[in-house]
């Protein structure tokens, strides 16, 4: 496609994203022309959300409240760090 558009309707394919319906680099539209989308019947299925993203809600406390600063007291028996 080339130049402008005709007034008869044409189907192409194209990706959404960030917000935004990306046009091929060939299809050039005037500021404020009407299109109309049609989306196919998986589109509108959400997502589930990746179980990565949920690791985080997986963590617990565990151990003494100072286990980070005599990490090697714990470990090694090393002398306490006040």
């Amino acid at each position: 496609m080339s130049g402008t558009m005709n007034p008869m309707s044409k189907t192409i394919e194209t990706i959404y994203r960030n917000g935004r319906i990306e046009l091929p680099a060939d299809v050039h539209l005037p500021e404020d022309t009407r299109v109309t989308v049609i989306l196919p019947d998986n589109a509108t299925h959400v997502m589930p959300a990746d179980p990565a993203y949920s690791i985080p809600d997986l963590a617990s406390d565990i151990g003494p409240p100072d286990l980070a600063r005599n990490l090697e007291h714990y470990l090694y028996g090393h002398p306490k760090q006040s």
